[in-house]
């Protein structure tokens, strides 16, 4: 018997904060990068500390956070901060699932910039006495999403009082073991016949049972379970047409 152990806490970045006469010159040796998941909520939170390593009040401080592009060029995320425990220099800042949604994975800056009788200054985050930190932004708690992509339909015949038998492009699922696909009739009467192979190009098997229409017009899904490295669908057709196939 064994046993897996696991952690919950809220990373803590702390802040030098350079004011006083102290003739210390307290300075962080290590910064840590800073990362923010996607698909749930991200609190992250900052410590302001004198050069006396003595915490500094930050009562009334207005302190904006931001997310800064590696090439510095772009503003991805702006942010106030919360002032949790102003007289020990504490607040912090939390992102929500909705704020990272539409934010690519990637390496990134975060700066912090305080409001002080009527100016604005930079605070410096990491060890160079700088005033930009890194920021990795991972997909870890969640997949990351998987766009569905057009399977093309090679040239065919519209039948005309005849059967036509043709079949979609091939679809190489990368060795995952589940397969969605969606095919949208128009007028559509025949049937529909997922295949399946060990090979791009031979020994093709039928995958689950044959679909039959009768004049279909909509869209019809199926879902492929199992290891299949490569995946076709098969139309027998009478009438109408296969106007669009989807698959992820």
């Amino acid at each position: 018997m064994y046993s897996t152990s696991v952690y919950y806490f809220t990373p803590r970045q702390i802040v030098v904060y350079f004011s006083g006469n102290s003739a210390r010159r307290y300075q962080l040796v290590y910064a840590k990068n800073l990362r923010l998941n996607k698909g749930v909520d991200n609190k992250l939170q900052f410590q302001f500390l004198n050069q006396e390593q003595k915490a500094v009040n930050i009562t009334s401080r207005e302190i904006i956070f931001r997310l800064i592009s590696y090439n510095g060029e772009e503003i991805i995320l702006e942010k106030l901060l919360t002032l949790t425990l102003a007289l020990n220099g504490l607040c912090e800042v939390i992102i929500s699932p909705v704020e990272l949604e539409d934010i690519d994975t990637q390496y990134c800056y975060y700066t912090l910039e305080m409001a002080e009788n009527g100016y604005n200054y930079p605070v410096f985050v990491n060890s160079e006495a700088s005033a930009r930190g890194t920021v990795e932004i991972v997909n870890s708690i969640l997949p990351s999403f998987i766009p569905a992509f057009n399977v093309t339909i090679p040239s065919h015949s519209i039948p005309n009082n005849s059967t036509e038998t043709y079949y979609s492009s091939i679809i190489n699922t990368t060795d995952n073991p589940l397969l969605t696909i969606q095919t949208l009739f128009q007028g559509y009467s025949g049937n529909a016949q997922v295949q399946g192979s060990t090979l791009p190009d031979a020994d093709w098997y039928n995958i689950g049972n044959s679909y039959p229409y009768l004049d279909n017009t909509g869209t019809e899904g199926y879902i492929i379970d199992g290891f299949h490295p490569y995946v076709r669908v098969k139309f027998v057709s009478t009438q109408g047409d296969v106007t669009q196939i989807l698959a992820r």
